[in-house]
């Protein structure tokens, strides 16, 4: 431990300590993002009509792109899909949608932001209390890549009644990009889990010596 009382010199613990904050920050913005989603469907900012420039519902770019074509090219086809997506209970499932991303993600920021905070902390071993921390947000991480799939198929399938198709169940899971995100939470988790270990083996030795 450094002579201050941070295991890491001031400065790096300092950088650390901010980062975390960051992270912290960017977890709690996830709750207005999940209510977002529900009031303005689909949202990006209009200018024009001497109005200025405002943000306004576009449910058109959260359905499959085939989908959206056909759409597009119809404005009675978009009219109705804004329409659909304007009813209530509608943007209530898609509140409840883009949780199902949402809070694994904010988990998985939560917990980086806590790992990094203990980090650049004062106190006894403050990697070791940081490590639970980074185990967690590996298995928010898991969680995430897996909820992102589910994510996509509900999104589109609860829009789809406000499309010509109608309702559709529509299966936007491409293994090879799950795959991939999970193999890396994976090793995340497991070399995290290999260097807690480490640290236990090492302290129960020190408490044999």
């Amino acid at each position: 431990m450094m002579k201050d009382g941070y295991w890491l010199p001031p400065r790096k613990a300092w950088l650390c300590r901010l980062a975390g904050l960051v992270f912290l920050i960017g977890a709690a913005v996830m709750l207005p993002v999940i209510a977002f989603a529900g009031l303005t469907p689909g949202a990006s900012p209009g200018c024009g009509g001497g109005y200025g420039c405002v943000w306004e519902a576009r449910p058109v770019t959260l359905i499959d792109s085939d989908e959206r074509l056909r759409v597009e090219a119809s404005p009675a086809a978009l009219k109705a899909l804004n329409a659909f997506a304007a009813q209530g209970r509608v943007r209530w499932g898609l509140a409840g949608i883009e949780a199902i991303d949402a809070l694994p993600f904010a988990a998985l920021l939560f917990s980086v932001g806590v790992a990094l905070r203990r980090l650049g902390g004062r106190g006894a071993d403050p990697l070791q209390r940081a490590l639970p921390w980074l185990r967690r947000a590996s298995i928010a991480a898991i969680v995430w890549t897996l909820a992102h799939a589910v994510y996509q198929t509900a999104l589109e399938s609860w829009l789809s009644p406000g499309t010509p198709a109608g309702p559709t169940l529509y299966t936007n899971i491409y293994l090879a990009d799950i795959a991939t995100g999970l193999l890396l939470a994976i090793a995340a988790y497991a070399a995290i889990w290999a260097i807690e270990a480490g640290l236990r083996a090492q302290r129960d030795l020190d408490d044999f010596v």
